[in-house]
């Protein structure tokens, strides 16, 4: 029998950023698919039914924030975290009240990122 995978969606408009994400996310034995912004994610959302998602939160078409709520609407009670350039702080800010699952400033420390996403939907 093949054990399951967690599924992690991982959003930004950055190729590089996304892609190492992903990559570091499949090392750690994490199924993970990316897309470049809020509204390719959406179309993601219901058939690939990720587990959480690690979204930028400044992109082009549907931004950080759109994400967040549009993943509240179609998947609730799915963990988003967010990834910002701008900051914890600001990103925060932003967000706030919005339920996001955690706030990550870019760049990211690998480790903590991790240890987060082990914290909400395990290993």
């Amino acid at each position: 029998m093949v054990e399951a995978h967690h599924r992690v969606l991982v959003v930004d408009d950055d190729v590089r950023s996304r892609d190492a994400v992903a990559q570091i996310l499949g090392e750690e034995g994490y199924d993970a698919a990316v897309a470049s912004d809020g509204e390719e994610a959406c179309s993601l959302l219901a058939s690939w039914r990720p587990e959480l998602v690690v979204t930028d939160l400044n992109m082009p078409r549907l931004d950080g924030r759109g994400l967040l709520q549009r993943v509240h609407t179609v998947l609730p009670g799915i963990p988003v975290i967010i990834l910002s350039a701008r900051g914890v702080a600001e990103a925060g800010r932003l967000t706030e009240g919005m339920g996001a699952a955690g706030f990550f400033a870019k760049p990211v420390r690998v480790e903590d990122l991790l240890a987060r996403i082990r914290a909400l939907i395990g290993s």
